[in-house]
């Protein structure tokens, strides 16, 4: 590729332990397609975070590697462009890294040591938002194909290590130009819907010493279904699996994960998981409800596409239907406005990383178009 044809783009995905850089090389006038971003990888890397002082040192060693193998010499030809998806609430292009005193990074600043044009920091699940808008018909699964609305409104919840949840909106200026907005709707009261459900919120009230609410993300989370196993052992000793059961509870983190691997073979492990898919479609319905995303609700997160055939399975127990869908539409007398939303399950895992690599090509075009570098959709 010509020179003169070409730009950089740097692009990385930084959480708390690791950090994970991405260098483009960007062909002048390329223009985005439904899951394409243009920019051709040349150089990738992963550093441990503890191994360094700051982040700007990361970058600098990731851009020395890169220019010894690109034989690329950054400074008489800049990058132009970064994106970094952040674990942590960024505020005005800053964040501060609450498990490494060291690392506050700030786009300006990184920008004039780095000498890059433009830095721009988002918060992990915002990325993941963008990353929404770089995905392929056939890189979801769809739930209810709802009737969607071209410029509606997009939203999505997503259960892993926490509940993140976000939405994006097109203005009726910019018709099809996506901005993403950050939400903590995951720590919003949970609300039960059976019983079994309020006599677990009364048990997750004493665990944690709250007396008068308890968060979706308790029980809808990885550390949430550990939660619910735990409440449901409790509840149902005589179901408990002595050797099962001891291993679940010395599984630390990874709880979660051991109890879904037995869902289909443990009563109590089928029983918290029935518990987390209805609860975790009884929050996607009340995210509907508040953006009434006609766009398209995309439910993320590592443990949907895992357990799809279990996600999608609905059966009636005492007359009560259970089942990601089926609580999703439990709204009352608005569940007729649920029907009509777009509900799909993403089977992509590097949403964050397309959505990084998305601002930052966006970035880029409209610097590029400013400077009448290029023509193409400006």
């Amino acid at each position: 590729m010509n020179s003169t044809q070409f730009d950089w783009m740097l692009c990385g995905d930084i959480g708390g332990t690791n950090s994970r850089l991405k260098l483009f090389q960007v062909p002048r006038g390329a223009a985005m397609s439904q899951g394409h971003i243009p920019g051709d990888l040349v150089h990738s890397k992963e550093y441990m975070n503890e191994r360094f002082e700051t982040f700007a040192l990361v970058c600098t060693a990731f851009l020395s590697e890169a220019g010894d193998v690109l034989r690329a010499d950054f400074s008489a030809r800049p990058i132009r462009v970064a994106a970094f998806a952040v674990a942590g609430p960024v505020d005005r292009n800053r964040v501060a890294f609450t498990n490494r005193s060291s690392w506050v990074i700030d786009g300006e600043e990184l920008s004039a040591e780095l000498g890059i044009g433009r830095v721009h920091l988002i918060n992990d699940f915002v990325a993941n938002g963008y990353g929404l808008l770089a995905l392929k018909d056939e890189e979801t699964y769809v739930l209810q194909e709802g009737d969607r609305k071209p410029n509606g409104v997009v939203a999505m919840l997503g259960a892993g290590t926490g509940l993140g949840e976000c939405f994006l909106t097109s203005s009726a200026a910019n018709p099809g130009v996506y901005e993403c907005f950050p939400s903590e709707g995951g720590h919003s009261e949970f609300a039960p819907r059976t019983d079994m459900e309020i006599e677990l919120l009364k048990f997750l009230k004493s665990k944690f010493g709250e007396n008068h609410r308890v968060s979706y993300e308790r029980i809808v989370s990885g550390k949430g279904i550990a939660n619910v196993y735990e409440f449901l052992r409790t509840r149902f000793p005589e179901k408990v699996n002595p050797d099962l059961d001891e291993k679940i509870l010395s599984s630390g983190d990874q709880m979660g994960g051991v109890i879904a691997q037995h869902q289909e073979t443990d009563a109590l492990c089928k029983w918290a998981m029935e518990v987390f898919y209805s609860s975790y479609g009884s929050e996607a319905g009340s995210v509907a409800l508040k953006f009434l995303p006609f766009g398209g609700l995309y439910v993320a997160g590592g443990i949907a596409p895992k357990n799809l055939k279990h996600l999608v399975a609905e059966r009636k127990y005492k007359g009560f239907d259970i089942g990601f869908m089926a609580a999703f539409r439990d709204k009352g007398r608005v569940s007729p406005m649920l029907q009509q939303i777009p509900v799909k399950v993403v089977l992509a895992e590097d949403l964050g990383q397309r959505g990084s690599k998305y601002l930052a090509f966006r970035s880029l075009h409209k610097e590029l178009c400013e400077k009448g570098l290029v023509t193409t959709l400006c």
